[in-house]
């Protein structure tokens, strides 16, 4: 009977992966490895990150109307959460304690979109900081499931996609929120984050159809079709990370995963022009942005958001890497390190456009609060240059 039911559970588990998103190779080392546990780590790749300071800010509730601007947009003004990406948004492996762990996709912990937990104190994600500026807020996911589950909610991150799946992302969050009945979907106010990017590079060296300007290109339509297509919205749009990191990783388990995940993150032969392609996405993006293209009303814009641009992976006081922000592949994040992610995506969202960080700047930092003269979610048009005005119009 025993030898039936593992028998059953692999059967169930094997159509599942195959139907992750994740490529064959990679389906079949997690299944050969299933049970395996890392060496490099303890049993702690759930384990939370210590929020350092307790949440104290003012959340600025007010009965005003909703603005008018996208430009004037409070944290208490978002009423609705969403997201597209890969499997980092999709939060794979999370939770797992075993390689066959990675193929669960723990949304509800991830670091822009998760809050199976709504208390701050429990579960430091995106969404649950948003909770305490407004309750009502809609869209965030809980538990686990893939994109089209109902506990996906609105995050629509696919685990192993691309740039050239954005558009189809897009095209799918936009449909189901039109579909949801509760929303307001023609004035409620959105936030929308986008984070992609990893696997373009991490198959750059297999595939040239992985170039800076495919992705740009690709980057380009999702963010068109968004202001054509979503009103009301800010775009977070998160830089593309530096794959080659991955090498301050070690051991045989994080080198055996990496090697069949991402292994033009490990080719010493491909690194120029991997660090060619990375530096030319980021730029691009950055300068695409700052184009203000996306600036000319007061219904949409984009943010980016560099703070993953020169991210390295966390080390510990001797300089080795620490994995207690990592999943068994040492890739994708652990809830510590999705807990990270999401002060350091909050924290940029408070900080002025010219002064963000690009990289992952204290891993224990607290969580900034915004200010009574400067409470908006800073954007090209509201930051210093141009906040005087924003505020004379928007507070008298």
């Amino acid at each position: 009977m025993k030898v039936l039911i593992l028998l059953g559970l692999i059967l169930h588990c094997t159509s599942f992966i195959k139907s992750s998103g994740f490529e064959e190779d990679y389906i079949n080392l997690i299944m050969e490895n299933a049970w395996k546990t890392n060496e490099k780590m303890g049993n702690y790749t759930s384990e939370p990150r210590t929020l350092k300071n307790l949440f104290n800010c003012n959340t600025f509730v007010s009965t005003n109307p909703r603005p008018t601007s996208v430009h004037a947009l409070r944290p208490n003004d978002i009423e609705i959460i969403g997201a597209i990406g890969d499997s980092l948004t999709a939060a794979n492996g999370a939770k797992a304690s075993t390689i066959l762990g990675l193929i669960e996709e723990c949304r509800g912990v991830s670091w822009s979109m998760g809050s199976e937990k709504s208390d701050l104190s429990q579960s430091i994600t995106l969404p649950n900081i948003l909770r305490k500026f407004n309750p009502n807020l809609y869209g965030a996911s809980v538990g686990s499931g893939g994109s089209t589950s109902s506990n996906a909610v609105f995050n629509m991150a696919r685990p192993g996609e691309t740039s050239f799946e954005m558009l189809a992302q897009a095209k799918n969050l936009v449909n189901k929120m039109k579909q949801t009945p509760g929303i307001n979907f023609n004035e409620g106010w959105k936030l929308v984050t986008m984070f992609v990017g990893g696997n373009d590079l991490c198959k750059a060296c297999r595939d040239s159809k992985y170039t800076a300007y495919n992705y740009m290109r690709n980057i380009r339509a999702t963010l068109d079709y968004f202001k054509a297509n979503l009103p009301r919205t800010l775009v977070n749009l998160v830089i593309s990370l530096d794959v080659s990191g991955i090498e301050i990783l070690t051991g045989s388990t994080c080198r055996n995963m990496q090697k069949t995940f991402c292994d033009c993150g490990l080719s010493s032969s491909f690194r120029p022009t991997l660090l060619s392609i990375t530096k030319a996405i980021q730029q691009q993006t950055e300068d695409l942005i700052y184009s203000e293209v996306y600036d000319d009303s007061d219904d949409f814009t984009v943010v980016v958001h560099p703070f993953m641009k020169n991210m390295r992976p966390p080390t510990k006081p001797d300089g080795s890497g620490d994995y207690s922000y990592f999943a068994p592949d040492c890739f994708h994040f652990s809830v510590k390190g999705h807990e990270a992610a999401a002060v350091e995506l909050w924290n940029s969202m408070l900080t002025p456009v010219g002064q963000k960080s690009d990289q992952w700047t204290s891993l224990n930092q607290a969580i900034m609060c915004p200010s009574s003269n400067t409470p908006f979610i800073y954007t090209n048009k509201n930051s210093p240059s141009n906040l005087k005005n924003l505020l004379n119009k928007f507070l008298n």
